[in-house]
């Protein structure tokens, strides 16, 4: 395996050479409940009655959720100092959920701990990095090699004091991965409220619509009574099946958590299932309705979703019964949501029989009666706007599981030291060997340049030449100091070492193919294709201002709609007007025309036309510069 410059092979992966792996012991004072200051259920008290104790359920994402909370009373809270919880903590699981931790982000009130987990505080390094590192996939791979195997999985203190902790000599930039991991979340945490809010909302809405509280505009007939077993019929899942027939096979079954997650089926969570020829089993249809069977709790029982696609081949698992409509003036949607609703579950819990687990009658289901809106226009109306209500929050926990993807990514990169936050240590890299004047590259050209490519790489006209004008455009635009040191050369400005810098840095990290072709003229042409690993430039980008991001990002979208030679007359106009600027010299159209021909012999290859015409696009554009920068000039 190659190493990078500048990084070092240890036991837990590469790192930077001036990180080091210490155990947690050394920068952190690790106490969990001594067995004779244990507490039993006759020491819980009521709420104000005593201090929280907390357990590996109070949990979640790192964070501390406390909305079932317990109090232990005064007595055993100060029986035991040195557990005591305070802001800036962190707790973590030694039993049971093994390595569940949260970080104490704010001041909660006299807290303690209850057996199940240790208390990490008087912490050296940055409090917050630590506990994410506490969270990364190297430790939760390491603590389930060393757990003990009984029935209750646990960890003791001192193997906890010896977990390995790869860290930065630089608490700046500890503090910097910390934040960086921090805006995240911060992200993820605005998601969830919006998701939990406009759940709420649909919940609401069903709770109005769904029993004719509230009416939607232009509807005003009646509502009717329908028994279920006059307007469809019941039918079985799969039977006679073993646990050899699933998984594969050329045919498709509806799983039972597909049914309990959604009211509208996945289709991409459809199972494989080999059913055989003259094979008898009920074949599922557009629009029927499938219900659970059975579970260890009468609310489970009965939930509903509804098939919306078509399939030749689609089956239905055993642990459900399916419900096809016969009665054309009721919509399968509708019912979805009614029985997904607070009255249609009351109806479902009200038919579940059974003492230690919950079964649904199909007799008794069939023998229920619901109200509906006698049009099938209206029903259409509330499940229309009901799926819609789903589908704003299908986005949105799309969009949330994207930033957990990218904040998995980040951890695993940044914990590690693969991408560097801060630049005393890693923003300046020699050139070329042997240099006479060695220049420093700051490693946001290698960020900038790899952003670029993923925005611009099926362009037109894309390759090296379009990459350095858009680097080019891009830097000066957004007044980004990439260590540039540019020149006139025949397509623009050029610095070649720039893009040699870059080149390396694509190679070295694998973010970008870099492919060379032979043209016919001989020329060379190379192509800049980004690969699997880009994911972990844009991780880098995500640090830059927003601000900065969206002025850049507006830029690319123009140029990605431009061939190359309208980028090179867009780069090559750009330099000249801030060359002026820069002089304080006269600026007109005929003037920097002017400069544009007096570039290089070159230019005459292009129409003035085409150059006015694109001087008149960067001031509608507003792509003008303001003298930012470095006078181009000849070599």
């Amino acid at each position: 395996m190659d190493i990078p410059q500048g990084y070092k092979q240890t036991e837990l992966g590469i790192i930077p050479e001036d990180w080091e792996i210490v155990n947690l012991g050394s920068v952190a004072k690790i106490n969990g409940r001594i067995g004779f200051r244990g507490y039993t259920t006759a020491d819980l008290v009521g709420v104000g009655q005593g201090a929280y104790t907390i357990g590996g359920k109070h949990i979640t994402n790192m964070v501390l959720d406390l909305h079932d909370a317990e109090y232990i009373s005064w007595q055993k809270y100060y029986e035991s100092p040195e557990i005591m919880v305070r802001k800036g903590d962190i707790v973590f699981a030694q039993r049971g959920t093994l390595g569940k931790s949260a970080f104490i982000v704010n001041d909660i009130g006299p807290a303690t701990i209850n057996p199940s987990l240790v208390l990490i505080n008087k912490i050296k390094c940055d409090n917050e990095y630590l506990s994410y590192w506490l969270q990364c996939d190297k430790i939760v791979e390491y603590i389930c090699s060393i757990n003990s195997q009984t029935s209750i999985p646990m960890i003791t203190q001192n193997q906890i004091e010896h977990i390995p902790v790869v860290l930065s000599r630089i608490k700046a930039e500890q503090q910097a991965i910390a934040e960086a991991l921090g805006d995240i979340d911060g992200l993820i945490a605005t998601l969830d409220k919006k998701i939990a809010k406009k759940r709420l909302i649909k919940q609401g809405a069903m709770s109005q619509l769904l029993t004719g509280k509230k009416r939607l505009p232009g509807f005003s007939d009646p509502w009717v009574e329908k028994k279920l077993g006059e307007i469809g019929y019941t039918y079985s899942g799969l039977t006679g099946k073993s646990k050899d027939d699933f998984g594969q096979g050329n045919a498709k079954y509806i799983t039972f958590l597909n049914v309990l997650a959604n009211p509208i089926l996945k289709e991409n969570l459809f199972g494989s299932i080999t059913i055989r020829e003259n094979e008898q089993q009920n074949k599922v249809q557009f629009g029927d309705l499938f219900f659970n069977t059975s579970s260890e709790t009468p609310e489970d029982v009965g939930t509903c979703a509804v098939l919306l696609s078509y399939h030749e081949e689609l089956y239905l698992n055993s642990f459900c019964f399916g419900y096809r409509l016969t009665d054309d003036n009721v919509l399968g949607l509708y019912l979805a949501y009614y029985f997904r609703s607070r009255l249609g579950r009351q109806l479902m819990t009200s038919l579940a029989q059974g003492a230690t687990r919950y079964n649904l009658s199909k007799e008794l289901f069939n023998a229920s009666r619901i109200i509906l809106p006698e049009t099938k226009d209206e029903q259409i109306a509330i499940a229309t706007m009901l799926n819609d209500m789903d589908k704003e929050i299908d986005d949105l926990e799309a969009q949330r599981d994207k930033y957990r993807l990218l904040k998995s990514g980040m951890m695993q990169k940044l914990l590690t030291g693969q991408i560097r936050l801060t630049k005393p240590l890693t923003n300046v890299v020699p050139l070329v060997p042997g240099d006479s004047a060695v220049r420093e590259i700051p490693v946001d050209a290698h960020i900038w340049a790899g952003h670029i490519v993923n925005r611009l790489w099926q362009s037109k006209g894309w390759g090296r030449t379009k990459l350095q004008k858009s680097l080019h455009l891009v830097g000066c635009y957004a007044q980004l100091d990439l260590g540039e040191e540019y020149i006139r050369n025949t397509a623009g400005p050029d610095d070649q070492r720039l893009m040699n810098y870059i080149d390396r840095k694509f190679k070295q990290y694998r973010h970008v193919n870099i492919e060379k072709e032979r043209l016919l003229d001989g020329k060379i042409h190379y192509t800049y294709t980004p690969t699997s690993r880009i994911q972990e430039v844009e991780m880098a980008y995500e640090r830059y201002p927003q601000d900065i991001r969206e002025r850049v990002d507006n830029l690319l979208d123009k140029l990605n709609l431009m061939n190359l030679a309208e980028a090179e007359i867009l780069s090559t106009l750009y330099a000249v007007w801030n060359n002026r600027i820069i002089k304080g010299e006269r600026i007109t159209d005929d003037l920097l025309v002017s400069d544009f021909y007096a570039w290089s012999e070159h230019k005459a290859d292009f129409e003035e036309r085409k150059v006015r015409r694109m001087l008149d696009y960067m001031c509608k554009e507003n792509i003008v510069p303001i003298g930012w920068g470095k006078y181009i000039d000849e070599k």
